[in-house]
């Protein structure tokens, strides 16, 4: 068991180091600030939590078929988490290959991958039903840590298991069938189909769920069979289960893990669309990766059986399109440094920032179409796609303030998550305090501007430094 802890040790310290000593995070006084400022919000979401049940339930009854409902959404998230982790680790090639250098056998490694895996997986669960734990024990008092236990502990550590059993068989197929190489499209796309399947499948869940939790009928749900067994033959007996399941599921992981494990990162071969001239050149750039067409392809996928399931949803999918802008900087930088000197920091801003935003009109048409077939109002679906117009302004100046490093795609996510707490703050502020949508709007415009005003002068100044031209 040491060298497995040893591994999750050096992959934590190595990433914490790595993230935390690039872009602005090199200077102490703005690490520290982003982690009072991360620690406030969390704490905010909490209190907004409490708050918010307190004016929705007055009778603590009423927990317990709250905690069934949540419960039933556990393994999505999970899910959802585990396939965002598991593409970065997919995409670290280099951090991969430096766990070689270890004298470990293939088992421990894949035992310390997936213990700083669940790691993650479990802080994102928290900070994603923090607020609702925080307000089911304000109310319940700590009689209710069992409900919350049997109802949210344990399905994320089995549905946790039970993903990853799922990836490495899937990854056991793909070599079964000499598809390996294409492993870094196929996964991530067979990942998100079983996302939205099951997505859909917990929607059509919820309302059983709550009928059978107030007693009006019977449904049995397996993601709440530990909150079955515990009501029927208390907290031990769901423990004891609990732990057998968990015993069996590792033991599964570890037998199907493959013998080998080659990274790969690929391109793709895409016609220039816009001729041989320079935009065309920056917008082959922006979508040549596999890993954005991946994307592109997972939002129309998953925008099309949303349309098929008849779910009236604005096109929110069009959001993981947006992600992309962090890498654009980067992404880039050899057309930058090779191309003329004569441009504007203006126009070498557009360049970065035009394909980006051709490629998200041209998706958002499909997208929107299928959104207005279910019954969506163009009115929301304009505001969605100019929200995401907005993000990928933002997410663009988080490339270039905080630039993901190569091999290394966990250095994405302090630039997504301050982009992501600037933008939810101000328009969910905005929200709370009843101020119209006018407002909102305005105050995203605002952001937009200043966001591309420092891109554009921190991407003059970042050049002027590396060509020596400023002393630092």
């Amino acid at each position: 068991m040491k060298p497995v802890l040893t591994l999750t040790r050096f992959l934590s310290l190595f990433l914490l180091r790595r993230i935390l000593r690039r872009g602005a995070l090199r200077l102490a006084i703005v690490r520290w600030g982003l982690a009072a400022v991360a620690l406030v919000a969390f704490a905010g979401f909490c209190v907004f939590g409490v708050v918010t049940l307190r004016q929705l339930i007055s009778d603590p009854a009423l927990l317990v078929p709250l905690l069934h409902v949540a419960g039933t959404a556990v393994p999505m998230w999970v899910l959802a988490i585990f396939t965002v982790v598991r593409v970065m680790f997919m995409k670290s090639s280099d951090l991969v290959e430096l766990t070689f250098c270890f004298p470990l056998t293939n088992r421990a490694r894949t035992l310390g991958f997936m213990l700083f895996e669940a790691m993650l997986v479990g802080i994102g669960v928290v900070v994603i039903l923090g607020a609702l734990v925080a307000g089911t024990i304000s109310l319940g008092g700590p009689g209710i840590l069992d409900e919350v236990i049997v109802c949210l502990v344990m399905p994320t550590c089995l549905s946790y298991l039970l993903a990853a059993t799922y990836y490495l068989i899937l990854e056991r197929v793909l070599l079964q069938f000499r598809l390996a190489r294409l492993r870094a499209f196929l996964v991530p796309v067979i990942l998100a189909a079983t996302l939205v399947t099951l997505a859909v499948a917990v929607s059509g869940q919820s309302e059983r769920v709550l009928f059978a939790a107030v007693g009006e009928g019977e449904y049995f749900a397996p993601q709440l069979i530990f909150a079955e067994m515990a009501d029927a033959h208390g907290l031990g007996a769901a423990f004891v289960f609990w732990l057998v399941a968990v015993v069996l599921l590792v033991a599964l992981v570890c037998s199907t893990t493959p013998r080998q494990f080659d990274p790969t990162r690929r391109f793709a071969r895409v016609p220039m669309l816009l001729g041989s001239s320079e935009f065309g050149a920056y917008f082959a750039a922006h979508i040549r990766a596999i890993e954005t067409i991946t994307v592109y392809g997972i939002v129309l996928g998953g925008s099309y059986a949303l349309f098929v399931a008849d779910v009236r949803l604005p096109p929110f999918l069009l959001i993981a399109v947006t992600i992309q802008g962090v890498y654009a900087y980067v992404s880039t930088e050899p057309l930058r440094a090779s191309g003329p000197r004569r441009h504007g920091p203006v126009r070498r801003y557009l360049l970065v920032l035009g394909p980006q935003v051709l490629a998200l009109g041209v998706c958002a048409v499909p997208v929107g179409l299928l959104s207005a077939l279910t019954g969506i109002e163009g009115g929301e679906i304009l505001l969605v796609v100019g929200f995401c117009a907005s993000n990928t302004v933002v997410l663009t100046l988080a490339g270039i303030i905080f630039p993901p490093e190569k091999g290394n795609p966990f250095s994405v996510v302090v630039g997504v998550a301050v982009a992501a707490l600037i933008t939810g703050t101000l328009l969910l502020g905005a929200n709370l305090l009843g101020l119209p949508a006018w407002f909102s709007a305005m105050v995203l415009v605002l952001v937009t501007v200043a966001a591309a005003a420092l891109s554009a002068i921190g991407m003059q100044k970042i050049e002027r430094i590396e060509r020596h031209e400023v002393v630092v």
